[in-house]
């Protein structure tokens, strides 16, 4: 049982799906923290999701602080708050965009109204005979 940080080191920890170059490539963490994630990840993804219990006061810290959702004090805990930032999905809500199509629509709608085949008028000085 090796401790890092006071966390137990489970296995090397690897988000494919967000991060797929690796945490060390993908510039949002700095050489550390990519190798204190890699090496303590997996240990906190299980501690956090309940799937394992906390071994020691540091891991109950952790604990606490990811329940009540209160500001990271160790460099662990601020390192995996970091991490949830960048792999949280936060909705982006545009105030423009959205008008300028329903309005094209809108016009489409109209237009197409207008025309009907009873308003259509034939000249038949135009019409050309083909005998």
């Amino acid at each position: 049982m090796t401790l890092i940080h006071g966390f137990i080191q489970e296995g090397l920890f690897y988000d494919d799906v967000n991060f797929p170059r690796g945490f060390r490539k993908s510039g949002d963490f700095n050489i550390s923290e990519s190798e204190l994630l890699t090496n303590v990840g997996r240990r906190l993804t299980s501690l956090e999701s309940g799937k394992s219990e906390p071994q020691n006061e540091t891991e109950q810290a952790f604990v606490d602080m990811c329940q009540q959702q209160t500001k990271g004090e160790t460099q662990v805990e601020l390192l995996w708050q970091k991490y949830k930032k960048f792999t949280t999905y936060r909705p982006f809500h545009s105030l423009n965009g959205s008008t300028k199509i329903a309005t094209a629509e809108l016009v489409m709608e109209e237009e197409e109204e207008e025309v009907e085949v009873d308003d259509v008028e034939i000249d038949s000085s135009i019409m050309v005979d083909d005998e």
